[in-house]
């Protein structure tokens, strides 16, 4: 009778296996216990969730009231002179409010799929209005989420995220640093800009391209009939507490001053180191006396932040002055004239 011997199973092959799914434990535990705990887990269940239109999770990751308070305080600061008097504060309040709750209307607006497109573009005109009172061009729709970097912890309950937006009005990709706040053992909550600021400049600069750009060929036409060189501004204490801004400049006309029947232009004084408007005003430059200096002068308004911070300085070393011919009216009524926004 022939015997059949049960072969011995190999040592190695189950060591191996047993191996594989010690790893495979391992990795579900991680993933469940340490991955789903972590900022940027959260930030993963928001983009599904935003893709889905589930406004509820959107809703407990993101506080949208945060994020655009923060924006509006970046915006109010830029210019500086907001937290110098608390009747300013008090003056901006109302706007900050109104700001804050129109973002929030369109936030959710934007989410709640079945709701009608003339609601949101009503919300979305609401935010414009306030953006255009704090002058800013912050463009409110088109924004897409392009990538995102491993988030950092900055504390046991906070942390930052490098997050790039793409906007279709200014063709750009744009990056912003996110703050998240844990909410719970495995929850994290997006709460504002780490760098508020900064995305606000890097907007500017993207709007301020964008905008030349799509004004170079009416911008060569003003250039070959008017150039304005050598401006600068100094401010001039006068009577009753009144600060004036006072810019001198030199008109140089390329073409016939006789064939030109008024100019208008707009004058920028800016903060040398992030370019940040610390005031505008628009003029009309007389068609006259090519080469030759010219002086105007602004009164300043101690209610507007920025220059009530521009009536306490000494001096302006540390800004730039800038004037742009913005439209030639011709004796035969044609008018050449730069865009103010872009177009939609």
């Amino acid at each position: 009778m022939n015997s059949h011997r049960i072969p011995k199973p190999d040592v190695s092959i189950l060591a191996a296996i047993c191996i594989l799914l010690f790893c495979l434990e391992a990795a579900v535990l991680n993933y469940e216990h340490v991955y789903k705990a972590t900022p940027d887990y959260s930030v993963r269940v928001l983009t599904r969730a935003i893709q889905s239109g589930d406004e509820e999770t959107v809703t407990a990751l993101v506080d949208d009231k945060a994020i655009a308070a923060g924006l509006f305080d970046g915006m109010a600061s830029r210019g500086g002179g907001i937290d110098s008097l608390p009747v300013l504060q008090l003056a901006w309040a109302p706007l900050r409010d109104d700001f804050i709750t129109d973002s929030s209307r369109l936030f959710h607006l934007t989410m709640q799929k079945e709701k009608d497109d003339a609601d949101r573009a009503g919300a979305a005109e609401n935010v414009r209005l306030r953006l255009q009172a704090l002058g800013f061009p912050f463009p409110v729709s088109g924004w897409h989420y392009v990538s995102s970097h491993y988030a950092h912890k900055t504390d046991s309950s906070h942390a930052h995220m490098t997050v790039t937006l793409y906007n279709e009005r200014l063709d750009r990709n744009l990056i912003c640093t996110i703050e998240l706040t844990r909410t719970g053992p495995k929850q994290w909550r997006i709460t504002g800009l780490a760098d508020a600021p900064a995305f606000i400049s890097e907007i500017n600069d993207a709007w301020d391209q964008r905008l030349a750009a799509y004004n170079r060929p009416i911008q060569r036409q003003l250039d070959g009939l008017i150039k304005i060189r050598n401006v600068s501004a100094t401010l001039v204490k006068g009577s009753n507490h009144q600060t004036f801004l006072r810019i001198t400049y030199t008109p140089v006309f390329e073409g016939k001053p006789e064939e030109i029947r008024e100019i208008r232009g707009v004058y920028e004084l800016q903060r040398s180191g992030d370019h940040a408007v610390l005031y505008s005003g628009t003029l009309r430059l007389t068609p006259a006396a090519s080469g030759k200096p010219h002086t105007s002068q602004f009164l300043l308004n101690p209610l507007i932040p920025s220059q009530y911070a521009l009536m306490s300085r000494e001096n302006l070393d540390d800004t730039r002055s800038q004037l742009r011919v913005t439209s030639v009216t011709r004796q035969d009524g044609t008018t050449l004239s730069l865009a103010e926004k872009l177009p939609n």
